[in-house]
């Protein structure tokens, strides 16, 4: 199961708001990770857990679909690895 982190919440556009934007980092359970955002407009949501509510309602289905689609894929993928001299030896008799 991913977890999803509200990272961003300000109002938008800077210069004269007409309601949130709400950024969300998502972390797959094979530790990907990935960020989305909406905006969402004073008459959608009068109060600030009510804007973050409507825009995951907003992003959900794309989130879902993201998050199976990365963890599909190996955690090893990615993954940094260290080679030790003798394992870069063995390679080199192989």
């Amino acid at each position: 199961m991913a977890r999803i982190i509200v990272v961003r919440f300000e109002p938008y556009p800077p210069d004269e708001p007409t309601g949130w934007v709400v950024g969300f980092n998502v972390i797959c359970s094979n530790s990907r990770t990935f960020y989305v955002d909406t905006s969402i407009s004073y008459n959608e949501a009068t109060t600030d857990e009510e804007a973050v509510n409507k825009a995951y309602e907003r992003l959900k289905e794309s989130i879902d679909r993201r998050v199976a689609e990365l963890e599909k894929k190996s955690p090893l993928i990615g993954k940094e690895i260290t080679i030790t001299e003798e394992k870069a030896e063995e390679g080199d008799n192989a």
